[in-house]
């Protein structure tokens, strides 16, 4: 949406550091904001659930918060880092004018459903550690960043179930061969020992992901 000259002139687009934790919709006041993330990672899913499976957003994707509907969701920083932020009320006050980005819109909510459906399903039929390996490998291919580095306290609760208190170094070390953790910070260092353990989920996602133009930046 932000690439080859489709970025409409009359758009104001700024570019703002995420901070770890709740993604914050003061910029933007009572309307929404759309984010483009740089190298930042940001999770969707529903508000009040630690269990359930969320969806990621990175460097293919964007964040139009708040979102519409009735469902309650909770949009959080994962990995602090770069975003572009654009006023969508703009993009909605006008649709004919904006129809393009419209559809690109519809077309990235659509991703995230796709996306929260996928990972609901992994969490209920693969081993804890195939779907932590699986989730590294696409936030690796969402990121931007060379070796993709997650505070354990930001990571989905249903993804990593194994990796609490003290059962951390145990996990990291003994389950799960490609991730180092050290001082509340999980590195994967190795993406072929990943992939040797994860299932076949980040895959699928991978396939629809490919369809998606890059932008600028990339």
């Amino acid at each position: 949406m932000l690439g080859d000259g489709a970025f409409p002139s009359a758009l104001q687009m700024t570019q703002v550091q995420l901070p770890p934790g709740p993604l914050a919709v003061d910029a933007c006041g009572a309307d929404a904001c759309a984010y483009f993330p740089v190298d930042a990672l940001i999770t969707i899913g529903p508000e009040g659930s630690a269990q359930a499976a969320v969806a990621l957003v990175g460097r293919h994707g964007c964040v139009i918060w708040p979102q519409v509907g009735q469902a309650a969701m909770q949009a959080q920083v994962m990995v602090p880092g770069l975003a572009y932020r654009v006023n969508w009320a703009v993009v909605r006050d006008d649709p004919t004018r904006y129809t393009k980005w419209l559809w690109h819109a519809a077309a990235a909510t659509q991703g995230l459903v796709k996306q929260m459906a996928q990972w609901a399903f992994c969490v209920q039929h693969h081993a804890p550690t195939q779907r932590l390996a699986s989730w590294l490998l696409y936030c690796m291919a969402q990121s931007s960043v060379g070796q993709l580095q997650l505070s354990l306290h930001a990571l989905p609760t249903s993804m990593c179930p194994c990796l609490g208190g003290a059962q951390v170094s145990a996990c990291s070390a003994q389950q799960l061969p490609g991730v180092e953790v050290r001082e509340g910070i999980l590195s994967a260092v190795a993406p072929q020992d990943l992939l040797a353990r994860a299932c076949t989920c980040h895959q699928k996602l991978a396939v629809r992901s490919e369809t998606v133009q890059p932008r600028a930046s990339d």
